[in-house]
């Protein structure tokens, strides 16, 4: 059924997305570093899950992190070890050669890390995971979701393992998924000259919005799957307000299957609540509510010139160049503002609606 409540896991859950998976299927298989970038609720976890579906892969989802200021080497490995948890009960040459990595203990279906000092590198990790695809003939997936979140990594830096396992690792195939493309980016370094990662190639992906037509597309067949009719009025305007963002797509056609009379409302009700929840939380976080007074004026598309001349009228004194250009580049760092020419929008439906009366 295309309405779905969690993403999918296998191709024939997707809809659409030849495109994207073709590309994705062809980078895992020669490239070492994939980025699949995204605005959220796109479809980016669905497109990498079901187009690695049934290969060798560790997957780790880094949302996990998402609240919090800072995460630790610790927290990291914790979230590796739920994956090997799930994994080396299925294959024991796996559970034999990271019992082999210094700072690891397997006993049963059970594995564990020493914490601090004696916490096992990563590389090393990377470096049994490559043994035992090389082993079986095959390349491993090493898949981190939302990546960005990794930018939060107080007292270890990841990329030097991620370097070695770009240089040396041939059966590793790594792939990040982010909705903040370029918070994703300044973690991984790719254009700084001290990163371990300079100079490297990563494929990029980006998987964007259905456009109106396959937006009517993807409604007909999910209300056709489901043996349901539904208005061709009702879908027009659920492809108008929501945009091509696929998971607000599905969760208005499940609502619609029980209650199509308000499916639409709420649906959208929903949505603008957890737009500006995620909003209101990266303001608090930054601590600074001229970031509200961007968005807003940025809702329909706006040039640097006017945001500047908004904050100066707004604040009745002049607001710097500096600040102005530090305003709208974190905005497209954390993904709530996407740069179109000369022109700085709001790319999340729901977060435009949202900011016409948000209070943070």
């Amino acid at each position: 059924m295309l309405f779905r409540d969690r993403p999918a896991e296998r191709l024939e859950e997707l809809f659409d997305r030849e495109w994207e998976v073709r590309r994705l299927v062809e980078a895992v298989g020669g490239r070492a570093l994939t980025l699949v970038l995204g605005m959220r609720r796109v479809g980016k976890t669905s497109v990498v899950k079901a187009a690695t579906y049934g290969r060798l892969r560790v997957y780790i989802d880094a949302r996990v992190f998402e609240e919090r200021p800072y995460i630790s080497y610790d927290d990291f490995l914790n979230a590796l070890r739920d994956e090997l948890r799930r994994l080396l009960p299925l294959h024991k040459r796996l559970a034999e050669l990271v019992a082999r990595v210094r700072g690891v203990s397997v006993a049963g279906v059970d594995v564990r890390f020493e914490v601090g000092r004696n916490a096992p590198r990563l590389a090393e990790l990377l470096e049994a995971f490559d043994q035992w695809a090389g082993e079986r003939g095959e390349r491993l997936i090493f898949i981190i979701d939302e990546a960005q979140e990794l930018v939060k990594l107080r007292g270890r830096n990841l990329l030097p393992a991620l370097g070695y396992a770009y240089d040396h690792l041939r059966n590793v195939a790594m792939v990040f998924t982010g909705s903040k493309a370029g918070l994703l980016l300044r973690f991984l370094r790719l254009e700084d000259p001290h990163s371990p990662l300079f100079g490297r190639y990563a494929e990029r992906i980006d998987i964007g919005p259905f456009p109106p037509e396959l937006s009517a597309r993807f409604l007909e067949e999910g209300f056709r799957q489901a043996g349901a009719e539904i208005g061709r009025d009702l879908v027009e305007r659920a492809v108008e307000l929501l945009d091509g963002v696929v998971g607000w797509l599905a969760y208005f056609g499940l609502r619609a299957l029980k209650s199509p009379g308000t499916a639409l409302d709420e649906t959208v009700e929903y949505a603008k609540r957890l737009a500006a929840s995620e909003f209101c939380h990266f303001v608090q976080y930054t601590g600074s509510r001229r970031y509200i007074h961007v968005a807003k004026i940025c809702r329909q598309g706006a040039r640097w010139s006017d945001v500047k001349r908004y904050l100066t009228a707004a604040e009745g004194r002049e607001v710097s160049d500096p600040e102005v250009t530090k305003l709208l580049t974190n905005l497209v760092n954390y993904g709530f503002l996407e740069k179109r020419g000369d022109l700085y929008i709001v790319a999340d439906p729901a977060l435009r609606l949202a900011l016409g009366d948000l209070r943070c």
